[in-house]
């Protein structure tokens, strides 16, 4: 569950950061010192990017000199508003929850920097939070001012990369309430809030505190602030705050609303805080997820009437993976995202696309790397990737590639409801407190992968909802026989479906593959057999006794994989009983044998075909078709031959 509102992006990250100062408006300057002493910047610490390499050396020098000579990033801004009391915006030292890098400090205007002591008022909803510091700075508080001030002259004080406290001059607009239930009201005005204005006094013609500066209006050059008085006013021992929280899902159009509540005793230590918040925040994304599935479980495949028309479905043959995905209407389909291809060095290459919130992408590895060494070398994927993708690094005007994030932070198996063991790493991205998710499932050529940018106080949801779309991704594995003899001997890296099918590859004397639900056998005599062959295994939802798994769902073997010549097995499940005429026809077409499966060869394009369907039974659940495909212009006599060689070698066990 997202707990604050930003979402940053590595390259964009730089450019809006580094927004110039703007000059101070017309605040009385006798009040400036005053304002300046009270105000501080917000930092943590900056990540280390030791591992992190590029294309070419950062241009440094087209930073001011003040960001890439310091060791914090300023995420905000915080002032006094009594004795060792202050106050920022939650969503600012959110940042500094979860992450790698530690968490905020206040740093005045000479550089020195103070920790966070202890918590004694916070506010989900009203986006604020109260706290002590260590060391206290011995500073005059701002005064504060409860009284209205709209039409009048307002003040907008921020403080961004230890340049200074910023004062921007705007008027008072109007009171807005909060969305939800109005149960208080927003200070909406016009005084421009950058980046480094989140958690800033907004003062007034006298320089009195009337509200904490939030965030921009995302539909208007106008800003919100928190009424100084609602944090005045708060608890200053138990706390029980909320705020609004939708759930969803990436493989399904539903929603879970609901209520996140986060309950503290104050005051408490700000390690504390930030863990229990934490904790809490997980804690409730999990609760909601399961309202969520359980809310939708008549409806979630493979359950429901929705569900039948994929189980009835041809499995989906591509390389390119897909996702299974409820449509808004309530029919399951496959989600197959416009997608491209990218060149790899030695013949690999990257298929890419967009899947909802996460890259889906198919990666070929270049022809002289061990699947071994691939599947051993997490540093060496995401150096694949960045070959492929503008992965870059915004440095001033200018950005540059990266070329390795180095080891990752985490390296474990994620094992999905259908036992396929997918690798699970994440890499710290350099410059902002981010992560690099990936989920890879081997697969004879490579890999077939989900990757996602995510937040420290994201991760847990993010992790749940990607894994949750792992479950749902269907495969079809592909690769040369060479490839196939080299991935098979992976051992636990194989899937159970593909490992339950019994794979043979014997150079010059045989094929076989023998699944629970057919088998396939052919030797020399109906087509070559040589390393230059191709196997390529499609893999569909098959529903059994109210239950559904993964199997075979079709197979292609080739000759050589440049080349058209082919034996074909594809499963057929019967059809619903309301299902498409087309879909009823084509069930009455194979139990009769007709054309194009009929035994007589025909042309499509360059290719002859020739096929049969096996085991016709109009009431059966499944038929299988087996086809011998040739772009060499074989007679038809022979075709048949070699069509009758394929059903020989052929034995179907489901029914």
């Amino acid at each position: 569950m997202r707990i604050r509102g930003r979402f940053r992006r590595l390259v964009f990250l730089l450019p809006l950061l580094l927004t110039g100062p703007v000059a101070a408006a017309t605040l009385d300057p006798s009040r400036l010192p005053g304002v300046q002493a009270a105000t501080f910047e917000v930092v943590i610490a900056k990540p280390d990017d030791s591992a992190v390499r590029y294309e070419k050396p950062l241009p440094l020098d087209k930073l001011p000199f003040q960001y890439r000579n310091d060791k914090y990033n300023s995420i905000g801004t915080a002032f006094a508003i009594g004795k060792n009391r202050f106050v920022t915006e939650f969503n600012v030292v959110a940042e500094g929850i979860g992450g790698r890098v530690g968490a905020p400090l206040l740093r005045d205007a000479q550089g020195k920097v103070y920790a966070i002591d202890k918590v004694t008022g916070f506010s989900l909803g009203q986006d604020f939070v109260v706290f002590t510091v260590a060391g206290s700075p011995d500073v005059k508080p701002l005064p504060t001012d409860r009284g209205s001030h709209v039409n009048e002259a307002v003040y907008a004080v921020g403080n961004a990369l230890g340049t200074g406290v910023v004062i921007r001059d705007g008027l008072y607009t109007s009171d807005t309430p909060e969305d939800e239930n109005g149960r208080w009201r927003w200070i909406r005005f016009s005084a421009a809030a950058a980046p480094g204005n989140g958690g800033g006094p907004l003062l007034d013609k006298d320089g009195s505190v009337i509200g904490v500066v939030l965030r921009k209006s995302p539909k208007e050059n106008l800003s919100y602030a928190l009424p100084i008085g609602l944090v005045l006013d708060a608890p200053t021992k138990s706390v029980d705050t909320e705020r609004s929280v939708s759930t969803h899902s990436g493989f399904m159009k539903a929603t879970r609303e609901g209520i996140f509540h986060i309950k503290l005793e104050l005051p408490i230590t700000f390690a504390a805080f930030a863990d229990s918040v934490q904790a809490q925040s997980d804690s409730f994304f999990d609760a909601q997820w399961k309202a969520l599935l359980a809310q939708e479980d008549a409806r979630l495949f493979p359950k429901g009437a929705d569900s039948h028309k994929m189980l009835a479905a041809e499995a989906y043959v591509n390389t390119y993976p897909a996702a299974l995905q409820r449509a808004s209407n309530g029919d399951w389909g496959y989600l197959v995202p416009e997608h491209a291809k990218a060149s790899l060095p030695d013949n690999g290459y990257a298929d890419v696309g967009i899947a909802g919130e996460a890259v889906m992408f198919h990666l070929h590895k270049p022809d002289g790397l061990p699947l071994a060494a691939l599947y051993a070398d997490p540093k060496g994927l995401v150096e694949l990737i960045f070959k492929y993708g503008p992965f870059t690094r915004a440095v001033g005007d200018e950005k540059v590639r990266m070329t390795s994030l180095g080891a990752p932070i985490l390296d474990t198996v994620y094992v999905d409801r259908w036992k396929r063991r997918w690798q699970h790493r994440e890499y710290a991205f350099p410059a902002v407190d981010r992560l690099l998710q990936i989920y890879s499932l081997p697969v004879p050529d490579g890999y077939i992968a989900l990757m996602r940018e995510v937040s420290p106080e994201d991760h847990h949801a993010v992790d749940v909802r990607m894994q949750a779309m792992a479950d749902f991704i269907t495969v079809t594995y592909d690769g040369s026989f060479a490839a196939w003899k080299e991935f098979l001997a992976q051992g636990e890296w194989v899937s159970p479906e593909i490992g339950q099918a019994h794979i043979v590859i014997d150079y010059g004397k045989r094929f076989s593959l023998s699944s629970p639900d057919f088998s396939l056998a052919y030797g020399p005599d109906l087509q070559q057999i040589d390393a230059n062959g191709e196997l390529l295994v499609s893999i569909g939802f098959h529903g059994r006794d109210g239950a559904v798994q993964l199997g075979l769902s079709g197979v292609v073997a080739k000759q050589d994989k440049d080349k058209q010549t082919q034996v074909r097995i594809n499963r057929q499940p019967r059809p619903f009983a309301d299902a498409p005429l087309n879909w009823l026809s084509n069930w009455k077409h194979l139990a009769n044998n007709a054309h194009p499966p009929g035994g007589q060869p025909y042309k499509s394009g360059k290719i002859s075909w020739v096929g049969t369907t096996l085991d016709r039974d109009a009431d059966a659940n499944v038929m299988y078709t087996v086809f011998y495909g040739n772009d060499g212009g074989p007679s038809d006599a022979t075709m048949k031959q070699k069509l009758a060689q394929a059903v020989k070698g052929t034995t179907i066990q489901e029914h």
